[in-house]
């Protein structure tokens, strides 16, 4: 195996390890204690359809470092649809959260930070859109994955720093900022190995931050709750998917 493909391997299991240690504290541990509450069928299909992508990433690594390509391609056409459905579940489950927390006593969570974790998704989709049209572009194909990865990954980190004792109010923010901490680790290696930085980690990078620099003050802006009605009446539409 080339230095190379060590690389990413190892960043995608980083990324995988990151998704379920998140999600442990919240979600697959209290599911396997039987003590998560009742949810939408809608909440367990976004989480599990989450939770797989971060099966396949590491495993289509695993299958490009040992040369297994025509697998790597099946699996990755495949993962179309996962993403399809990564995408629906996710927008259906924020937007109709963040719809629900618009009355006075509605989720402050959700006020604050729905519509910085529905940037999150938009940063996924966007760069695993982009993975696959120039998908025989490995060098750019990959590290789109990467940016995809590391951008949907929000959620899981800031469970992390809220079990590190983080304020509950700063950590959604700091978590979601910090997942380009990942494309971070991808630029320095391209610094070292290869003399220059592929400007699609920069593009990347600006992308992951822009949900903690942009859209969260844009939250907590006078323009806040004219996003959040623009982002309700798109959660009043799929609330036929959250039953």
């Amino acid at each position: 195996m080339n230095e190379a493909r060590r690389h990413y391997l190892l960043l995608t299991v980083a990324l995988s390890a990151t998704a379920f240690i998140g999600f442990s504290f919240t979600y697959i541990g209290p599911m396997m204690a039987g003590d998560y509450p009742p949810a939408s069928p809608t909440v367990h299909l976004h989480g599990w359809s989450f939770f797989l992508w971060y099966l396949l990433l590491p495993l289509q690594a695993g299958l490009i470092a040992t040369k297994r390509v025509r697998l790597h391609r099946k699996l990755g056409m495949a993962s179309i649809g996962l993403a399809v459905v990564m995408i629906i579940t996710g927008l259906t489950v924020a937007t109709v959260q963040i719809e629900a927390a618009r009355p006075a006593d509605g989720s402050l969570f959700w006020k604050l930070n729905g519509p910085m974790i529905l940037g999150t998704l938009v940063v996924y989709a966007v760069f695993y859109t982009l993975a696959v049209l120039h998908r025989r572009d490995r060098d750019f194909h990959k590290r789109c994955m990467i940016i995809a990865s590391a951008g949907a990954l929000g959620a899981a980190v800031f469970r992390i720093l809220m079990q590190t004792g983080m304020n509950p109010m700063l950590a959604p923010v700091a978590g979601v900022a910090a997942c380009g901490l990942f494309v971070v680790a991808g630029i320095a290696y391209d610094r070292i190995q290869e003399g220059r930085v592929q400007p699609v980690y920069w593009w990347g990078l600006a992308a992951i931050l822009a949900p903690a620099a942009i859209v969260f003050p844009v939250t907590l802006s006078p323009a806040g709750p004219i996003l959040a009605r623009a982002l309700g009446t798109i959660g009043r539409l799929l609330s036929i998917l959250y039953v």
